[in-house]
């Protein structure tokens, strides 16, 4: 990847985190990035879907990576916090791993946002985060099956939004361990919590 386009991609994901999305426009990021070229982004993404897309695969490459990495270490018999901290930790450490740290931020703009929200949670969900889900869901058994999903997925969201107070200080400091190890724990407890709402699967009692 050339520098030029290096640069489009940090100056889009502080301006989608730091403005919002809709300020995240090509020429604001042309700006940003000191690109006198008005088709630098049509030149390196195509537009500024691509651009944003561009940002989400260069950022989740490394937590893709580490994510397959753990799944290979667990055994058939991993637990559920096991499996929490596979979707977790390879998210904590991509945000750690920047200082300052966007991602986090970026994420839940693009994640919420009608127009692309789609191919963002497309190019995150893959292979490793998807095999790592379907073994978490398998020891959720204690949960109704029309419940067992949302409870996945709302690891993902909830992680996202602490580690987004994490970038911008609202949150006490703490070790990089203890910020990882405190959120597998609140993830843990999501997902293991009873539902005590009544499911179609199962008849309510008056």
């Amino acid at each position: 990847m050339t520098d030029a386009a290096t640069r489009m991609i940090d100056a889009a994901e502080r301006i989608a985190a730091e403005r919002g999305l809709a300020a995240t426009t090509i020429q604001a990021v042309q700006h940003e990035a000191e690109q006198r070229n008005k088709s630098a982004v049509q030149y390196h993404f195509g537009d500024r879907q691509g651009l944003l897309d561009a940002v989400v695969r260069v950022r989740m490459a490394p937590a893709s990576d580490r994510r397959t990495e753990m799944l290979l270490e667990l055994g058939a018999d991993a637990s559920i916090r096991d499996l929490v901290a596979v979707l977790v930790v390879p998210l904590v450490e991509s945000v750690l791993a920047r200082r300052p740290s966007y991602w986090a931020r970026f994420l839940l703009q693009t994640i919420s946002d009608p127009s692309s929200g789609p191919a963002t949670i497309g190019h995150i969900d893959d292979r490793a985060l998807q095999v790592a889900q379907a073994r978490l869901l398998e020891r959720l058994d204690h949960l109704p099956p029309s419940l067992r999903q949302l409870r996945v997925q709302a690891v993902f969201g909830y992680a996202c939004v602490v580690l987004a107070a994490h970038e911008v200080g609202n949150l006490p400091k703490a070790p990089s361990d203890v910020l990882a190890t405190e959120l597998v724990d609140a993830c843990c407890g999501l997902v293991t919590a009873p539902s005590t709402a009544p499911h179609p699967e199962e008849p309510s009692h008056g």
